[in-house]
């Protein structure tokens, strides 16, 4: 499209779709900030020839009857960072690519309420996160909870008594559009992504260390050789001493995926086991047996920095993804649509701006109330 644009062979449409790129950049008034400045001069230096080659410098147009020639915009200081994204698309073919600043942040606006993150003690009690100041928020038997500056939810336990509500279950919840970090009695860290559960003791039992998922999390795992942890989620097991991992297993999603960050997990399911290795994917469906892939573990932790990252992912996958952080619900009018795509877009972007980026393919929304339609352009 950039090169059509360049020659002035680009139609109307893709002109406009472009013009409307740039200017989104122009509307991020901290996308340059002081901690990542400099960052962003390295990244100038190293495209400055490149773009200046591909984009800025207009060739001699290609004559098409019926579409306008436009000389090409020249790039401000303010737009390198859509520049970097359009070097990226020129040398990767991507369909889309935006980035965010560095530091993660929720949307400024959603128009689809999300609920609140919530905590469900072992007596019933439940507790909004969200509303809830930081400091100590409650306490159980043998443990202290606390939420954190950041909002982490931290579990300190009371060596004298840490025995004494192990068999009692407290549940980390999130809604549509939020993730949250927890850090476990056992000092295991876990990062639960948006539509999720995780269900674990208030303090872990002497032999082993057992938590329930339903939904994303990432764990970083505290080595005790002594207590195995085991995540359970939904009909796959995961077994591990010490390690880094991820684990996607929404209930709707025919297969399960379980990613090795570091260390090494065992993965049971359906009477089968295997070991993976760092770089290594589980995958568990209910209809064969677990296979092992290689993945891309930038593409699977990319939530846990705020992004939707897509690498030939199909029409499905990536709007199951949208419609979990947006709490919206999709519905497909005639055919199933048959698209790939590539690329990552901020979780912090508006559901219409998401929108309008997967509609360049070709792809129409039609959004009523909380859901949202799904078809070709006519």
């Amino acid at each position: 499209m950039l090169k059509r644009f360049r020659t002035g062979a680009a139609t109307s449409e893709e002109i406009a779709f472009l013009e409307s790129y740039f200017d989104l950049f122009d509307a991020e008034e901290d996308l340059i900030t002081a901690e990542n400045e400099t960052e962003f001069e390295g990244l100038k230096t190293a495209l400055r020839q490149r773009i200046h080659e591909e984009i800025s410098q207009p060739a001699t147009p290609e004559k098409r009857p019926g579409v306008k020639s436009l000389p090409v915009k020249r790039l401000p200081v303010r737009r390198w960072a859509a520049a970097a994204a359009i070097a990226a698309l020129i040398g990767g073919g991507a369909l889309f690519l935006l980035q965010q600043p560095r530091t993660p942040k929720q949307p400024a606006a959603r128009a689809y309420a999300t609920g609140a993150p919530t905590l469900r003690l072992a007596d019933g009690t439940t507790i909004r996160l969200d509303s809830t100041a930081g400091g100590q928020i409650a306490s159980q038997p043998g443990v202290i909870i606390s939420k954190e500056d950041d909002g982490t939810l931290l579990y300190k336990t009371a060596p004298a008594t840490a025995g004494n509500n192990q068999n009692q279950e407290n549940i980390l919840s999130t809604p549509a559009g939020m993730k949250y970090k927890i850090i476990l009695p056992d000092g295991s860290t876990v990062w639960l992504n948006a539509a999720s559960s995780l269900t674990y003791p208030a303090v872990f039992a002497a032999g082993n260390r057992t938590v329930k998922l339903e939904g994303e999390a990432c764990f970083d795992i505290a080595a005790d050789p002594a207590r195995p942890f085991v995540v359970q989620a939904g009909a796959q097991s995961v077994q591990v001493l010490g390690t880094r991992f991820n684990v996607n297993a929404y209930p709707e999603d025919a297969e399960h995926k379980t990613t090795l960050l570091q260390g090494a997990v065992k993965v049971s399911h359906a009477g089968s086991a295997v070991v993976i290795q760092p770089g290594q994917q589980a995958i568990c469906s209910n209809d064969a047996a677990i296979r092992t892939v290689s993945a891309d573990v930038d593409k699977e932790t990319a939530w846990i920095n705020n992004m939707f990252s897509f690498k030939n992912d199909n029409l499905q996958s990536v709007l199951r993804e949208v419609a979990r952080w947006y709490n919206v619900r999709i519905r497909y009018a005639g055919a199933m649509p048959d698209e790939r795509f590539f690329g990552e877009i901020s979780r912090s972007s508006k559901l219409e701006d998401v929108l309008k980026i997967l509609e360049i393919n070709g792809l129409a929304f039609e959004i009523k109330e909380d859901v949202i339609t799904v078809g070709y352009k006519h």
